[in-house]
């Protein structure tokens, strides 16, 4: 009885074996394979309250899959802005840095859309007074060129929803919507899974 049960232990573990496939992954070659490395400079527009601020920065990361890019941005106001008419609330500014993943349906094509979230923490400083840590969540959809493979253009807008403040703002009074123009260099290699598909379509 124990060689039986043995013999067809065996014959299972042999049989799983030769028809066993690879699981798939996300990062893999059955998955999201890396496709190019891309660093851009960001510049956008936004109003804190009714005073208006230029944030300017720049990220850096890697593509997968054509689509999705995964990588890291930092970006602070280039003036000082106020917000109401309290003195104690002048001279302001705002930096913060953080995780980016970004998404680009068609991203083959010469104008297609992108879809890009930043979620990370900075601080809102006073000049002279202070500084509070916040968080960052900014969210943006827009559209982007391809100009040259190593050159795109992006044009987007958002939300910049900024938490934690306790000290010298609310935090609706530094969240505001913006919009951006984004220059992008570096490289896509291969080919996008829609052209592969395409090019060995044949029908009747």
């Amino acid at each position: 009885m124990k060689k039986l049960a043995f013999t067809a232990l065996m014959i299972g573990m042999l049989t799983a074996t030769m028809f066993a496939q690879r699981d798939e992954t996300i990062f893999g070659k059955s998955g999201l394979r890396l496709t190019g490395a891309w660093g851009a400079n960001t510049t956008n527009l936004t109003f804190f309250d009714d005073d208006f601020a230029v944030v300017s920065g720049g990220y850096g990361g890697l593509e997968f899959g054509k689509k999705l890019f995964i990588g890291w941005g930092g970006y602070s106001t280039t003036n000082d802005f106020n917000i109401g008419s309290d003195v104690q609330n002048t001279d302001l500014n705002i930096s913060y840095n953080g995780l980016m993943i970004g998404y680009a349906p068609f991203s083959h094509k010469a104008i297609h859309p992108k879809f890009t979230l930043l979620a990370g923490g900075g601080n809102l400083r006073m000049r002279g007074t202070g500084s509070d840590e916040i968080l960052v969540f900014e969210p943006s959809a827009g559209v982007e060129l391809n100009v040259f493979r190593w050159f795109r253009v992006g044009l987007d807008g958002g939300y910049r929803f900024v938490t934690n403040t306790d000290i010298l703002v609310n935090d609706s009074e530094v969240s505001a919507p913006y919009g951006q123009v984004t220059f992008k260099f570096g490289w896509s290699w291969g080919r996008s899974r829609s052209k592969i598909s395409k090019t060995f379509d044949y029908t009747d």
